[in-house]
């Protein structure tokens, strides 16, 4: 077999027994985008095991020059003890079709979750592992996406200056079943989230949290993978 002409990202020509055949070779380049996350928390204790969680939160995407999503995120809690909760919840997340669209599409989303948050070093170390299940109906799907996320968080509190710490964390999501209507969206590793920043308590009842957040989405060719660059600002409201 001699190679008559050179393999380029988008294809290849060779010639086999005198006769030209062209192959298609298809690019997956890694596609990248910095961002804004903006989520406002608010979390009420109802009763001794009755908790309540309501999050809101606005994502501005296309090198911070496009509202891309707007998410509404209720949710109850019940508090086995003073350390596991259990959740259930729902999502509604109104997301733009291309990062430039001004067209949107609704997702609505049923979650179950699983949180334990624990303290160490006299309280001044704070870790939580928080595990959620989601359904997620999707447009033009009849058969709900069904993914998997666990997040591990930490938090250190800066010795003679408690107001201040020093937050890191990591997210990772796996789909569980494979969709027929989404390439994108079968079962495996879809993303992971890491994170790093810093947080102010203003009282026990307020807290801004802000800082770098890392996100890679796994593709599946001929897409290439997604890598976010994300600034979040958390406000956590606790009553």
């Amino acid at each position: 077999m001699r190679l008559k002409y050179p393999i380029t990202p988008l294809g290849s020509i060779i010639m086999i027994g005198g006769l030209m055949v062209s192959i298609n070779v298809h690019a997956t380049t890694p596609t990248s985008d910095f961002q804004t996350w903006i989520p406002v928390n608010i979390n009420v204790k109802f009763t001794e095991h009755l908790r309540g969680f309501l999050e809101f939160q606005q994502r501005i995407g296309n090198d911070n020059s496009h509202l891309t999503s707007t998410m509404i995120r209720p949710a109850l809690g019940w508090a086995m003890n003073e350390k596991a909760t259990l959740w259930a919840g729902y999502l509604m997340s109104v997301d733009s079709t291309s990062p430039s669209s001004n067209h949107y599409l609704i997702e609505n989303r049923a979650f179950q979750g699983f949180s334990w948050r624990d303290t160490a070093n006299e309280k001044q170390f704070i870790w939580e592992v928080r595990n959620r299940l989601e359904e997620r109906f999707l447009p033009r799907n009849s058969d709900p996406s069904i993914r998997w996320r666990t997040r591990i968080r930490v938090e250190q509190l800066i010795p003679d200056h408690s107001a201040w710490s020093v937050i890191a964390s990591d997210e990772i999501f796996f789909n569980l079943n494979d969709n027929a209507h989404n390439a994108q969206l079968q079962a495996g590793a879809q993303q992971n989230r890491a994170y790093l920043g810093f947080g102010y308590r203003f009282a026990p009842e307020f807290q801004i949290e802000t800082g770098f957040l890392y996100q890679h989405v796994w593709r599946k060719a001929p897409s290439g993978d997604q890598n976010n660059k994300v600034w979040m600002t958390n406000f956590n409201l606790n009553f």
